[in-house]
């Protein structure tokens, strides 16, 4: 087999694919049938509705990765979530350890927060070495309300519980130099194929001493073995120096993309997390995943094929725009002022 010149990046060049030419046949046919599902945007797919007169979300889709594309204007006029331990916490202790959580990826003051992220996709097709395919930079921007401002979410919550207001922004860049991608050479499929933006918006009720609760998501889904004691957003490691709290997102259950797994770790440093005087302090983030290529469609990877997606993102939870790095600002940021409500 003849070997041509490969490019990661946006180009007309036609490149020969590492795979079979069976397999390659295969792969195209397949994407021709799904090009109706490869057209759709994500705020398409991922379609939610805001019924202002009742004052409710109303899901279109029952998932645990339904979302909106953003929140209603009368949703930052929310009142914020302040909560009055702010220090010296007992992390034995769960209801000590609930607030340190919050500190550490949040904030107990109601200010804005940013979390800001970047890193690669790696492309694992089966029977060759997986590849980075991908760089991804990615932004949040959230605050906290007490849980009782959305009484749709669950009943169930306790007076210092609250809610999580996000909205995120993600684009797709080359992998070594960062620089954004609108499309890319996909070896696997061998076809160029599009990278959308991805624009949505979140919401994540956190109760203490129970599990996190997901709008649309049945509570026997967090139902795991490894959880039945409760406490499922603050399990934590002390090394002495830092606190890493970790969250793991687990979907082994029926479904097109499954099974998938997403675990997220936010590091602090110990004294700052202790210190009563600092109730807002920044933190690192780091974020691995790994789920079925054909989860996002535009990919071009059918349903059922087993290649995967290998994801792992770095990055700062900090407290203002200004401590964003460059980079990630001119990237995932300033495209997206009236999002970001600058």
């Amino acid at each position: 087999m003849s070997k041509k010149k490969s490019s990661l990046n946006k180009s007309d060049t036609q490149v020969e694919s590492p795979f079979s030419l069976d397999r390659r046949s295969f792969m195209k046919n397949s994407a021709i049938g799904a090009a109706g599902v490869m057209l759709m945007q994500p705020q398409d797919v991922l379609a939610e509705t805001f019924d202002k007169e009742k004052k409710q979300l109303l899901h279109l889709a029952k998932s645990e990765h339904v979302r909106p594309n953003m929140h209603p204007d009368e949703i930052f006029e929310l009142p914020r979530w302040m909560p009055s331990k702010k220090g010296n916490y007992n992390l034995s202790n769960p209801d000590d350890n609930f607030y340190a959580w919050a500190k550490a990826h949040s904030g107990l003051m109601g200010e804005d927060i940013w979390m800001c992220s970047y890193g690669w996709i790696c492309f694992a097709p089966p029977g060759v070495p997986a590849y980075p395919f991908l760089g991804r930079v990615s932004v949040a921007k959230y605050f906290c309300s007490p849980a009782s401002a959305d009484p749709t979410i669950t009943d169930e919550h306790g007076e210092d519980d609250y809610i999580t207001w996000a909205v995120f922004s993600t684009v797709h860049v080359d992998p070594r130099t960062f620089k954004r991608l609108d499309k890319v050479y996909n070896p696997y499929t061998d076809q160029m194929i599009d990278l959308p933006e991805l624009l949505y918006a979140d919401r994540l009720m956190y109760r203490k001493g129970k599990s996190i609760v997901v709008p649309g998501v049945p509570q026997e889904f967090y139902n795991q073995p490894w959880d039945e004691e409760g406490g499922y957003s603050q399990h934590y490691i002390d090394s002495g120096q830092d606190v890493s709290y970790t969250v793991l997102g687990s979907a082994q259950h029926d479904g097109p993309h499954q099974p998938r797994i997403d675990i997220g770790f936010w590091n602090v440093d110990r004294k700052e997390l202790m210190d009563p005087s600092t109730p807002s302090i920044e933190c690192r983030r780091d974020y691995s995943a790994t789920m079925k290529a054909s989860e996002y469609p535009w990919y071009g990877v059918e349903k059922g094929d087993p290649s995967q997606l290998v994801i792992h993102m770095t990055g700062r939870k900090v407290h203002s725009k200004e401590r964003v790095h460059p980079l990630i600002q001119k990237t995932a940021i300033d495209p997206f002022p009236k999002r970001f409500r600058l």
